[in-house]
């Protein structure tokens, strides 16, 4: 017997909600639109989605589990906030989310999870997600969401607070030494967790590049990201990073202090977070998790 599989459908709209009631010129203003629309395709590459329709203000998706669904909307309310606003043109990114089945046969019939996840799109500069995916949330993310009334369904919804901070183990969790292996690893070894992607520095693979080529181990896509930001090594004790950017890598270890380093390398040791051509200061988005030993 087939097991049924679920889907995760976003929708997202982008609306003008300034006070100006004229046409509104999107070249003239710099095409705000469609670089919002850009910055949210990349955002689904990332989070390992995929695209189901475009026009000219809106974007569907479609992701595997809700976890990447819901990590992807908040990432892409952070992203569009930051764009500068047009004046009396502002706008309005809303995205709602709900779970559907993926059709096995052809003859099944159609679902109208699109038409949900459309309808659940209300909420400017919001998430607003359907009971069926909360209910599939990795309890850390589950956290975000609160009960919303202010929409008329017929179905239990859920309005998510994308601005607050969002714990590290949502980003991948904490890796384990898997316990089919007969021992823990030989020698130095690293784990990074970066959205939903995970990547080992081991002894058939001792190099991880990171940076903004598409050719890197680690793709980081952000103004202060270098192309080539810096490398990770496993070394015959140690793990290290060697930064070659303009901007620096800012370590910021569990137990510990955060330090730049810039043009320079250091030993990994521990768990922590780095960030790539920035400091912390108190935003993880956008971070990378690290466990190294």
């Amino acid at each position: 017997m087939n097991k049924t599989r679920s889907k995760y459908l976003v929708h997202a709209v982008i609306l003008r909600t300034g006070l100006d009631t004229t046409e509104f010129d999107d070249a003239k203003a710099g095409h705000p639109l469609e670089r919002r629309l850009n910055r949210l395709e990349r955002i689904t590459a990332s989070y390992r989605g995929r695209i189901d329709g475009r026009t000219r203000n809106t974007l569907q998706m479609t992701f595997d589990t809700a976890d990447a669904a819901l990590l992807s909307a908040c990432e892409m309310q952070h992203r569009c906030a930051v764009l500068p606003q047009v004046a009396k043109q502002r706008l309005a990114l809303r995205i709602g989310i709900h779970q559907g089945l993926i059709r096995q046969r052809a003859r099944d019939g159609a679902d109208n999870t699109q038409d949900i996840a459309m309808r659940l799109a209300v909420a400017d500069d919001g998430i607003v997600v359907s009971e069926l995916v909360v209910q599939s949330l990795n309890p850390e993310l589950r956290e975000l969401t609160r009960p919303f009334d202010d929409i008329p369904l017929d179905i239990a919804v859920h309005k998510v607070d994308w601005r607050r901070e969002i714990p590290s183990a949502a980003f991948g969790g904490e890796s384990f030494w898997p316990a089919n292996m007969a021992s823990n690893p030989v020698g130095p070894y690293l784990v990074l967790h970066h959205g939903l992607k995970t990547i080992e520095a081991t002894q058939e693979n001792p190099l991880v590049t990171i940076g903004r080529d598409p050719t890197s181990d680690l793709v980081v896509v952000d103004f202060f990201v270098s192309r080539n930001h810096c490398l990770i090594e496993r070394q015959a004790k140690y793990i290290v990073l060697t930064d070659t950017s303009t901007n620096g890598t800012s370590v910021l270890p569990d137990t510990g202090e955060e330090f730049l380093v810039k043009n320079n390398f250091v030993v990994l040791k521990g768990k922590g977070l780095l960030f790539f051509g920035r400091p912390f200061k108190g935003e993880r988005r956008g971070a990378v998790r690290f466990e190294a030993y």
